[in-house]
């Protein structure tokens, strides 16, 4: 019985893993306007590239959800899950599996915590997914913080690097991440108002959780169209939410403008009509002429493919 318990317990270990590699396969390979994806690549990265990657992170994030389990049936605290050093190893791994720029950060930083909460609720099936994240992340330490800086340094994404006084780039933040006993969150609340993903991280995936999974949810549904799920949602998103990495790179002002032609492209109806898919083309070759990227609302996309797999969601 035991051996059996144990093999169940793999299965679903496993099943995290699959589903977060998917997640990241499934939302590259998926022509949402102005990101790499089969048909269009950057100057620095390929659609090769994100496949390479989201590979890559599968070794990370079973990590994370076997420590995840371990915190759920009480073998260490879930301060100790260490989320911020299956972040780094997992950008350490996707960096060594291509040879373009960072393709991973942003859906690493919000699987990892995924993937942790969820090994708790392997642990617990009576346990909230939701509740598990939000109480992971509040209980990170300096430590994670410390990973985390080095895991940017490692990735460097565009338009980031300074965090108030900790900018990643100086050896001497961590120094003082230290002396001020700055957490994982703490550095993450810091970040919630300019950057997306911290602010997902400080809120319980609010966005994900709220809008991008039951956006994705109800369209498949619907569609029985796993890729026009992913590009509606998207768009639902985009028109919600402006875009924090072309913020920091554009300006806030661009990056309302580029929510305001996702509304527009949405009342026309978005994937669902002829019309709508008109204007999606009409987005995308807008958004790749201006060379702007909504990479945050895909890695919230990500996020949301990564619950519902979890949750059920089949292609």
């Amino acid at each position: 019985m035991c051996k059996m318990i144990e093999e169940d317990i793999k299965k679903k270990i496993r099943h995290i893993t699959l589903s977060a590699q998917l997640s990241a396969i499934l939302e590259a390979s998926t022509e949402k306007p102005g990101n790499v994806s089969p048909l269009h690549d950057f100057a620095d990265m390929r659609y090769e590239h994100f496949l390479a990657g989201g590979i890559a992170i599968g070794r990370s994030i079973e990590n994370a959800a076997l420590n995840g389990f371990d915190a759920g049936i009480g073998k260490i605290d879930p301060g100790e899950i260490q989320i911020g050093k299956h972040i780094l190893n997992a950008v350490s791994d996707v960096k060594k599996s291509h040879t373009g720029g960072n393709t991973h950060l942003g859906i690493i930083m919000l699987f990892v915590p995924i993937a942790a909460g969820y090994g708790m609720r392997v642990a617990d099936i009576t346990s909230n997914l939701r509740s598990n994240i939000q109480r992971i992340l509040k209980l990170t330490t300096v430590a994670d913080s410390i990973c985390l800086y080095d895991a940017i340094a490692l990735a460097n994404p565009g338009g980031m690097g300074k965090v108030k006084n900790f900018d990643v780039m100086n050896c001497e933040a961590r120094e003082e991440l230290a002396k001020r006993d700055m957490t994982f969150y703490d550095i993450m609340k810091l970040s919630a108002k300019r950057d997306r993903i911290a602010e997902e991280l400080t809120t319980g995936m609010k966005i994900i959780f709220e809008t991008g999974y039951p956006t994705l949810k109800q369209t498949h549904k619907g569609t029985r169209d796993i890729r026009s799920a992913i590009i509606q949602t998207y768009l639902v998103l985009l028109s919600r939410f402006p875009d924090t990495l072309i913020a920091r790179k554009s300006g806030f002002e661009i990056a309302d403008k580029v929510t305001k032609y996702a509304e527009r492209v949405l009342k026309a109806g978005g994937i669902l009509t002829a019309e709508g898919k008109e204007e999606i083309r009409v987005f995308d070759t807008y958004l790749y002429s201006h060379k702007l990227n909504p990479g945050t609302t895909a890695d919230l996309i990500a996020g949301s493919l990564m619950i519902a797999l979890l949750d059920g969601l089949r292609l």
